[in-house]
């Protein structure tokens, strides 16, 4: 009837509000969740860039200045006859101590031909400055190749050059050469162990007996493990022992080891 108003029973008002504001209260709702899941997308873009940046693109910087420092080095080298020299027992020659950070020497793992850059600059000490540069890291407080007692080295094994990459692959009785400016010295693998990184007697004079005098001349090689992640992480250390088995005057040739790889000559 015209003029007359329909007033609406009781309730009814009361559930249309009640679901417009609903409506509104679920469309704020799946806004958020929208929100989260950009926010999500763009944390997992960033964590994969990251990740990208840690093993790929550190790597490609590091090898290019290990190329850099390999190049400079190796032209302030003496010629080395192509030819095998013969490996001497007699007492080998020491080289004096360097500055931190400067190179002396070139650590070349046989075992690794054709799986990672198997020749590496060798600089001294172990700070990041120096492993990121894909070297091995001289332990200052250790001894100096050739001397008696233990040539301790470190190397990042994922990111950065991923120096010891492959120590895993190293097998009793493989080779470890240190090439300096006179001198070759030929060490051989003897074992491995994985430790805690708190456990620094690794690389005592005589490994694992810190304090005892030392009447060998050794090889450790340090780098990063993770039991249950493998060669990824770092929440241990993968530990490589050696055994110096002789040496070589760069004037006599180089070891056959060194021959077999043209790429390191």
């Amino acid at each position: 009837m015209a003029g007359t108003t329909t007033v609406p029973q009781a309730g009814q008002g009361a559930r249309h509000t009640r679901g417009g504001r609903g409506s509104r209260a679920s469309r704020v709702a799946l806004g958020g969740v929208g929100v989260l899941g950009e926010l999500l997308i763009t944390a997992g873009l960033v964590l994969a860039l990251f990740v990208v940046w840690q093993l790929w693109w550190t790597s490609v910087q590091a090898r290019g200045e290990a190329e850099g420092l390999m190049s400079d080095f190796q032209q302030t080298l003496p010629e080395a006859p192509r030819v095998a020299a013969e490996l001497r027992t007699d007492e080998p020659p020491v080289p004096e101590a360097v500055a931190p950070g400067e190179m002396f020497g070139v650590l070349i793992v046989p075992r690794w031909y054709g799986r990672t850059d198997n020749a590496m600059p060798i600089l001294e000490g172990t700070t990041k400055s120096v492993l990121d540069k894909a070297a091995a890291g001289h332990y200052t407080e250790s001894q100096q190749v050739g001397e008696v007692g233990n040539f301790a080295l470190a190397g990042h094994r994922r990111s950065h050059g991923n120096s010891f990459r492959y120590v895993n692959e190293l097998e009793p009785g493989d080779q470890v050469v240190v090439e300096t400016r006179s001198t070759w010295y030929v060490y051989e693998v003897t074992s491995h162990e994985v430790v805690l990184p708190t456990q620094v007697e690794v690389v005592a004079p005589v490994p694992n007996q810190p304090g005892v005098a030392p009447t060998e001349r050794l090889l450790t090689l340090t780098t990063c493990h993770s039991p249950t992640l493998g060669e990824y992480g770092n929440s241990h250390r993968w530990i490589t022992y050696a055994n110096f088995v002789g040496w070589m005057d760069r004037a006599d040739g180089m070891p056959e080891s060194v021959l077999a790889d043209p790429a390191v000559l």
